[in-house]
């Protein structure tokens, strides 16, 4: 089973990484220009929780920093396609499987949470996954067409932490 796996970030300046896929794997890119940044905050004592929601918007959950901007931000948004050779075979017949996973090594804040939004290009197999700090759902067959998925999430601020935060997550996909 070929899969590919994409490394993104949310942060002033952005830590997208795409992987080349190889023949029969799906490709996921996860634009620099559609990946949130929190922008500037002021440091709190006790950790602090900001959700980034689906439609961009930016709510303080918890906690006592301050982010220095009010406005929204571009919500991060997925992006689907089928390898090099666009087998017809497995994009047409096979389901998709897709897991998100924070990565908190080295980071002073970190993804908490991801939230499923909008979806194209496809529809979710079983319906459209709960909330979860590391998702994992399936896809219904995508075809030779593009996939796209915007999600939210909720990230955490280590307290002390000031100026712009940078977060990492890692996303898998591929064919079931």
């Amino acid at each position: 089973m070929r899969r590919s796996r994409v490394s993104g970030g949310l942060a002033a300046s952005c830590l997208c990484l795409a992987a080349v896929p190889a023949a029969g794997e799906v490709t996921v890119n996860l634009p620099a220009p559609t990946t949130p940044a929190l922008g500037e905050i002021v440091a709190g004592t006790v950790p602090t929780v900001f959700r980034i929601g689906v439609d961009g918007s930016v709510t303080r959950i918890s906690g006592d920093a301050v982010r220095l901007s009010n406005a929204p931000v571009t919500p991060p948004t997925m992006r689907l396609t089928c390898g090099l050779l666009n087998l017809a075979n497995l994009c047409v017949v096979r389901n998709i499987r897709i897991t998100m996973t924070p990565q908190s090594s080295g980071t002073v804040a970190s993804v908490t949470m991801f939230h499923i939004g909008a979806i194209s290009g496809t529809s979710f197999v079983g319906g459209a996954p709960a909330d979860a700090s590391t998702m994992n759902f399936q896809l219904t067959p995508m075809g030779l067409g593009v996939v796209t998925i915007q999600f939210g999430v909720d990230i955490t601020v280590a307290p002390g932490q000031r100026g712009a935060t940078v977060t990492r997550y890692t996303v898998n996909a591929d064919f079931v």
